[in-house]
């Protein structure tokens, strides 16, 4: 079940695992650790419709620089914005300025109905594919006892 986000920490990465937990593998531990990332900040915003997050990342494959970023997920867990690795900010500060900025620009409700509306048509279509894979089956299970009676 999908639900809003709410402040489940005050530590930020806590807060973060626990809201994006089933979404999305952003913040587990081993992505965090395979990318030099830490997770500086996390809110949520637009009534529990948007989550957004600051990353401390690492610029390079020896972590010899690092960089800040800002990542803004809707309520699936969808990336909807984050500034490219060679785009980082140099201070936490201006990642914060510039995920507030974009963060005002989204309109979160209509993102967030026109996404419910992607994935009801999205699990309209596995549902429909899972009852044919089921159909096929009951085909072939009764095929299978008939067989088995004539042989009998």
């Amino acid at each position: 079940m999908v639900n809003l986000y709410c402040t489940k920490s005050s530590y930020p990465k806590l807060n973060a695992q626990r809201n994006l937990q089933g979404r999305t593998h952003y913040v587990d531990d081993d992505t965090l650790r395979y990318h030099k990332s830490r997770v500086l900040s996390a809110r949520v915003a637009d009534n529990g419709l948007l989550f957004a997050i600051t990353t401390s990342d690492a610029l390079d494959p020896d972590n010899s620089r690092r960089g800040f970023r800002y990542v803004i997920f809707d309520i699936f867990g969808t990336v909807l914005e984050r500034p490219k690795l060679e785009d980082a900010f140099r201070t936490h500060a201006q990642a914060l300025k510039a995920m507030w900025k974009t963060l005002n620009q989204i309109n979160a409700k209509a993102h967030t109905i026109e996404a419910i509306h992607k994935h009801q048509a999205a699990l309209l279509r596995e549902m429909a594919q899972l009852e044919l894979q089921v159909d096929a089956i009951d085909n072939t299970v009764r095929s299978d006892a008939a067989t088995a009676k004539s042989a009998a």
